[in-house]
């Protein structure tokens, strides 16, 4: 599924329009009946609909809507927050057809007189991708009326919530909090990572039949991660096989203290798939290991020359998950780089090994076949940007790191982005699953053992990064459903991942 810009989706808008018999008017038609549907379907029970409006075509599609509803059965009130004088084009076509069915058509300033059924459904058409620089103050006071009767009705936004950047999931104070969005024409790219994600809720979109092919004239670069394009080449497995035949992961990591990290690593290693698992670690972690998972070939290491010996055979090296940044962590992120660049070898960097990587000033010494798993906080380390900037964009942060380090980079969060160039140009995948719960300690480390993991069966880079993205997220959200969210633990999410894995 791809994932379009709001310069994008105007692109498509306008050659369905050019190039079928559609226009500007009948698509709105298609948006307001697909969004009537959604309503009634997800509230079954609606007897009012309050469409919240203001004079772009973002309010066109509203007001359509509300003289829909108003034919359906419902009862249907236009809250106005612009001089309906302003309203120009299809937008006051629109208007003018719901006025023209009846529709109860009242100024913002009168909604604290209006009495408000309880069975009543909130509709968010105020400005969706039309959002430009910071809002209007009209539109702000609409924002925050909606968002109070939001806390007593349920709220269903139009393409994107109002105040969210379409292109960048960045949320303005204040932002419509929907319960539903419904978007058209193409999804929306932020509404599915950062702020954007949360405040649009359950995403339910329609092309509004725009033919395929007006859709491949128009260029993208994102698009949303299904682990089912790559779990294939992991679960059917051939019959005659042995345990060289699905790769050797080693771990590096674990300083005194940060055990639990490498250890979690390793094991979600084993889980994933990976024939051999390896893990180099402080000796004083080596008891701890064996009693978690006795599969896991754990050594102890002191040193950057103990650990060489134990970097001869491994497939692939994942390094970071509890490094920490003493002189040891130094000696161990030297001693890897140095033996992946030798046997060119896959390497997955976590957590403090991305530090590191800033604070010795490592950048040349690279290895070729690369992950990087940065979190926020280490991607404004990565960039040199507050941590702030890194989430106002994320779309543009994972995009810098790609292109300064030349790898395949995960950018975690809500809404984990995957960024690597393919075919001379970037492509963003985007996970949509996932939930709050994964916000605790450990969730990274299982995610970097997973990856290693799928890169030492055979998977290519890209591969790796989206099934372990998609999947670690799915395991999560499955758990979540048993544990709730408060309280998930990154070991919880274990066993599903190995449920997910099963042949079906």
């Amino acid at each position: 599924m791809k994932i379009h810009t709001s310069k994008e989706t105007k692109k498509i808008d306008a050659l369905a329009i050019k190039e079928t018999e559609e226009t500007g008017f009948t698509l709105m038609q298609s948006a307001a009946e697909f969004s009537l549907d959604a309503l009634v379907s997800e509230f079954n029970n609606v007897e009012e609909v309050l469409v919240f409006c203001a004079k772009g075509k973002n309010s066109g599609d509203g007001f359509l809507l509300a003289s829909y509803a108003k034919e359906f059965g419902l009862s249907s009130v236009i809250v106005m927050c612009n001089p309906t004088k302003e309203l120009k084009g299809v937008s006051k076509k629109a208007f003018n057809e719901a006025k023209s069915n009846g529709v109860k058509i009242i100024n913002i300033n009168s909604l604290s007189k209006l009495r408000i059924s309880r069975k009543a459904v909130l509709v968010d058409a105020l400005i969706g991708t039309g959002l430009k620089g910071d809002l209007r103050k009209n539109i702000k006071e609409a924002i925050l009326s909606l968002n109070r009767l939001g806390d007593r009705y349920p709220v269903m936004s139009l393409d994107i919530p109002s105040g969210v950047c379409s292109d960048t999931g960045f949320a303005n104070e204040p932002s419509v909090i929907a319960d539903i969005t419904c978007t058209f024409v193409a999804q929306k790219r932020g509404c599915f990572t950062s702020e954007g994600k949360a405040l649009s809720g359950e995403v339910l979109y329609s092309d509004l039949d725009i033919p395929k092919k007006i859709f491949s004239k128009v260029s993208c670069t994102s698009h949303l991660i299904n682990m089912e394009d790559h779990l294939h080449k992991i679960i059917l497995r051939d019959q005659n096989s042995h345990k060289g035949a699905f790769g050797h992961t080693f771990v590096v990591g674990g300083n005194k203290g940060y055990g639990g990290a490498a250890i979690l690593a390793a094991k979600a290693a084993a889980f994933s798939g990976a024939g051999l698992i390896g893990l180099g670690t402080r000796p004083e972690h080596l008891e701890a290991s064996l009693l978690s998972c006795p599969e896991v070939m754990t050594v102890g290491v002191d040193s950057g020359q103990d650990l060489e010996e134990y970097l001869e055979k491994p497939s692939v090296i994942a390094i970071g998950p509890g490094l920490g940044q003493t002189a040891w962590s130094e000696q161990m992120l030297q001693r890897v780089f140095w033996e992946a660049n030798k046997r060119k070898i896959s390497v997955v960097m976590d957590a403090d090994a991305l530090n590191l990587l800033t604070k010795l000033k490592l950048s040349a010494k690279l290895p070729k076949n690369l992950i990087m798993t940065p979190h926020p906080g280490e991607a404004s380390r990565l960039l040199g940007k507050s941590i702030d900037e890194i989430e106002s964009n994320r779309f543009e942060a994972v995009s810098l790191i790609q292109k300064k380090f030349n790898c395949v980079v995960v950018l975690k969060g809500s809404g984990s982005l995957v960024c690597y160039r393919k075919g001379g140009k970037q492509e963003i995948g985007i996970c949509e699953a996932g939930n709050p719960g994964m916000a605790s300690g450990g969730m990274g480390d299982i995610l970097t053992g997973i990856i290693a993991g799928f890169l030492a069966q055979g998977l290519s880079l890209i591969e790796a990064a989206e099934l372990g993205v998609d999947i670690h997220a799915k395991a999560a959200d499955l758990k979540s459903l048993d544990t709730g969210e408060a309280g998930l633990l990154a070991s919880d999410v274990l066993e599903e991942l190995r449920q997910l894995l099963k042949y079906e």
